[in-house]
């Protein structure tokens, strides 16, 4: 059976891949998704129809309203699957909670789970160890160390000041606000998003923040992984071209869907892919989700938007552009 890649609506709730196979049935998968089916989801399904093995993928979105949470647990709880997907840092933590408080009332358990799509899945008390996770979940990683970053950041252009707005709200970026600090100290202008009354991220707020950063002097203004900064990355990407600001990012959105100048990224596709392999180690291998190491791609690209590059004066080193990806 051939699958496009694009073949699916946003967020399909039933998909059956089932190619010829000996095995007795599908393999039944819920897919936890926090925003909506994107290019992860993709690469997951994919793995599965590329290796011909049969699968339903019950698909469950919350809409970044983690108050629908509870209701996912209890139906993982009645439905038991053969195994749980889970996208993104804030749902990981939500559904799965800390490796080890886990409370069988409001935390997903009996359950062999892979996640995708999280930053720091130790620091944020999801898995005890990359090597060890200590629990019967297991992942991937999508974006590079801080320190990677940073380095990365620098090859294109040295610089003594970033600035790196976030949404106040999201333990992921609060994470790597928190590297960069310790990494760099004062070298780091911290610009958080704007909270509204309901203490909701502000859009209205973000050309802002960018003409702060330019005016604090920045060098570079850096994107974490942010849903809230990728659902408005246009508007954020776009102000800093207007102000003369090169962004860096570490997901590929901003630079392949918006106006960023550079990032160091795992592409998205590939992360799902790679984290449909270790799904299949568990359900066709047999092997426990606490034997199966957190990883990251082997892989990195850095892409360079030259669009941007061109309006911001603002070139790569011609040793850099030998290994890098232009957009």
């Amino acid at each position: 059976m051939s699958i496009a890649r694009r073949s699916l609506l946003a967020t399909p709730a039933l998909l059956s891949i089932r190619p010829a196979s000996a095995q007795a049935r599908p393999f039944r998968i819920m897919m936890l998704l926090f925003r909506g089916w994107e290019e992860a989801c993709d690469g997951f399904r994919d793995h599965f129809a590329a290796r011909r093995i049969p699968v339903e993928l019950m698909v469950r979105d919350i809409g970044q309203d983690l108050r629908r949470v509870p209701a996912l647990v209890e139906e993982v709880r009645q439905m038991k699957p053969d195994l749980v997907y889970v996208w993104g840092t804030s749902l990981a933590m939500a559904a799965l909670g800390p490796w080890d408080a886990v409370d069988p009332a409001r935390h997903i358990t009996g359950v062999p789970v892979v996640f995708n799509i999280v930053t720091d899945p130790v620091g944020n008390r999801i898995v005890q160890s990359r090597e060890a996770p200590g629990r019967p979940v297991t992942g991937t990683e999508y974006i590079a160390p801080v320190e990677v970053q940073m380095r990365a950041m620098a090859r294109y252009r040295p610089f003594t000041r970033v600035a790196t707005t976030f949404n106040p709200n999201e333990r992921n970026s609060l994470s790597v606000v928190a590297q960069m600090k310790t990494m760099l100290g004062a070298g780091v202008i911290e610009l958080p998003v704007a909270l509204n009354e309901a203490r909701r991220p502000d859009p209205a707020s973000i050309p802002g923040i960018v003409e702060q950063a330019r005016r604090a002097g920045a060098e570079w203004l850096y994107i974490p992984p942010d849903t809230f900064l990728n659902d408005h990355r246009v508007i954020l990407t776009q102000s800093a071209l207007d102000v003369g600001l090169p962004c860096f990012s570490a997901s590929e959105r901003f630079v392949q869907f918006a106006e960023g100048l550079a990032g160091l990224v795992s592409r998205y596709y590939s992360v799902g892919a790679f984290t449909g392999f270790k799904a299949e180690q568990i359900l066709r291998g047999g092997r426990a989700p606490e034997s199966i190491p957190v990883e990251t791609l082997t892989r990195l690209s850095f892409l360079i938007r030259m669009e941007s590059a061109r309006r911001l004066q603002f070139f790569p080193p011609v040793g850099l552009l030998r290994v890098a990806e232009v957009v």
